[in-house]
């Protein structure tokens, strides 16, 4: 009896490490399988088209991205916002930079050039320094920290030449009857910090459109609103220089890096380290 134990003791192992032989084998298909065109013509996320998909699988890829040995990427980030005018068309010849990888070698070998990104529709923009997302130390120039998405928001008043044009009640904008809020549905910039609560009464959360623009509508000063049900409510006196959503491109994220600056200390307002969550 103890010899038939002995002998299927053995073959188990001799089979368990025939298994464990294979392990490599499998990985490496399943990398082939990943890195295959197959794979990247099928979208893992719904809702994302498979077109869009493989635009995306394409460029997000890090080794899309040449290293830049002299002046290196900050890690583990990725310029996928809009940048809200903080940076400009590549000044040189368009044909030199027509790819991630061009555009990201040609702001490598320049010293002007801190931040870069590149979609498709708007070619390839370079610029210097800027803040992602909750940073709060550098420079005025901020980039959104997400890809960009469809918002919902409306102006509640009208200015012209720093003056009011038209006041809340004159556009509507305030009354359930009367308020549109597929007004602005591509993102705005200007509108400051999340708001999670109402000013006048922090038991009300601000978690829905409606919500957001009561809220708005409630501060004398407060003239536009967006919501993102991802990001939250925003409003300020102003916003500028929203998206046009004319094409359906604009949704599509960016690729960017920016170099790491040794004087920066990379932190939010209240003085603790930052950081993008990668999508």
């Amino acid at each position: 009896m103890s010899q038939i134990s002995t002998n299927s003791t053995k073959k188990a192992i001799k089979v368990s490490l025939k298994a464990l032989l294979l392990i490599p084998a499998i990985l490496s298909l399943f990398v082939v399988f990943l890195s295959s065109k197959q794979f990247a013509k099928t979208s893992p996320f719904v809702g994302i088209d498979s077109a869009s998909w493989e635009r995306f699988s394409t460029v997000f890829s890090k080794s899309s991205i040449p290293a830049c040995d002299n002046y290196p990427w900050k890690e583990s980030e990725n310029l996928v916002g809009d940048c809200a005018g903080s940076l400009t068309v590549f000044k040189g010849d368009p044909a030199t930079v027509s790819s991630v990888e061009t555009c990201a070698t040609a702001c490598c070998e320049s010293d002007d050039c801190v931040t870069w990104q590149f979609r498709k529709d708007v070619g390839c923009l370079h610029g210097g320094d800027v803040r992602i997302g909750m940073e709060k130390d550098g420079p005025a120039s901020w980039c959104s920290d997400h890809a960009p998405r469809k918002w919902e928001g409306q102006y509640v008043m009208q200015r012209a030449h720093g003056q009011i044009v038209k006041n809340k009640e004159e556009t509507g904008a305030c009354s359930l009857d009367t308020w549109n809020p597929n007004e602005q549905p591509g993102q705005c910039f200007g509108l400051g910090d999340v708001k999670k609560t109402r000013k006048d009464d922090k038991s009300v959360l601000l978690n829905s459109a409606r919500a957001c623009m009561e809220a708005c509508c409630a501060e004398e000063d407060c003239g536009a609103w967006q919501f993102q049900s991802g990001l939250g409510c925003f409003y300020h006196a102003r916003m500028h220089g929203c998206i046009d959503t004319s094409d359906p491109t604009v949704f599509e994220p960016f690729v960017g890096r920016r170099k790491f600056r040794s004087s920066r200390e990379y932190v939010d307002m209240k003085g603790k380290p930052w950081s993008q969550k990668l999508e």
